[in-house]
């Protein structure tokens, strides 16, 4: 098992203050903290109930993958965990991207995905779903409320707690959806991939990604996966970037401003899809 590592001064991974837990939260944020607070734990969902859901997400999206620049990806070295940054157009972007990782390169042994926490953490399904059906990937929870400012960055000094070969975090810049009808438009960007990148170590990398060509349904994903149309009509296109080592963007402190740095190559890389696009006849 690698070491884990550890952000600086943190003897053990934090945990959400018991007295600004509300109703359902005071039983499903401690729950899920406990499950990710262990490396044996979170290693053996990975392999078991993880898995079994990436195995879905590739039957069902993977006819469609376009890959681009996977091999820069397959030969970097990510001894001290790997942050993945997208955009958000899709409830299952990071899903496919994930198993995009897992499936096509070494470095996914675990993963986390900062989650709301309405209903994941608020309603009694939210864990039994993030549980057998996400593997409990879905943590830690991220509030929307007069909390987020006190609560959000104990999350995010968990998540740079956790983070260590093997391990990948999977964040959402914008920190909600784009519904808009430009792909290559953008919600305002949120502090907290920042936040995660001023806690972790110096070699951590982060890996924009810009990913397009999914809806927000199953039964529409299997259709077009499955259906009669030709599969090259509906491509889901995943874009690596080359990856930052954390101590590449520390020096900037703020957080923000760390996020837009990671985030204008993220902005680049749903250009090149653009062109890309353009340059396709009947898509």
């Amino acid at each position: 098992m690698p070491a884990r590592t550890k952000q600086p001064n943190l003897p053990a991974m934090p945990a959400m203050p018991a007295v600004k837990l509300r109703g359902f939260e005071r039983i499903s944020v401690p729950f899920l903290e406990a499950v990710n607070r262990r490396p044996a734990v979170r290693r053996g969902l990975h392999n078991t109930l993880g898995l079994t859901f990436a195995h879905v997400v590739r039957l069902v999206t993977a006819p469609r993958w376009r890959v681009f620049g996977l091999a820069q990806v397959q030969q970097m070295v990510a001894k001290d965990g790997l942050i993945v940054a997208a955009n958000h157009r899709s409830f299952f972007d990071l899903f496919v991207v994930t198993t995009a990782l897992i499936f096509r390169t070494r470095h996914v042994r675990e993963v986390a995905f900062p989650v709301r926490s309405a209903f994941f953490y608020t309603h009694p399904l939210g864990p039994v779903l993030n549980l057998f059906v996400a593997g409990a990937t879905m943590w830690p929870p991220v509030f929307r409320d007069a909390r987020r400012r006190e609560l959000n960055p104990i999350g995010f000094e968990q998540l740079a707690y956790t983070l260590g070969e093997g391990c990948l975090i999977g964040i959402h810049p914008e920190g909600t959806r784009n519904k808009g009808d430009d792909l290559t438009s953008y919600l305002p960007l949120k502090p907290g991939l920042g936040q995660l990148i001023a806690g972790c170590a110096p070699g951590v990398l982060v890996l924009p990604v810009f990913i397009g060509g999914l809806s927000n349904d199953v039964r529409v994903e299997i259709g077009r996966s499955y259906g009669k149309l030709p599969r090259s009509q509906r491509p889901i296109r995943v874009w690596f970037g080359e990856p930052i080592r954390a101590d590449a963007l520390q020096p900037t402190a703020d957080a923000m401003a760390m996020t837009e740095l990671v985030f204008e190559r993220v902005r680049a890389l749903g250009e090149a899809d653009r062109a890309w696009l353009a340059s396709q006849p009947g898509l």
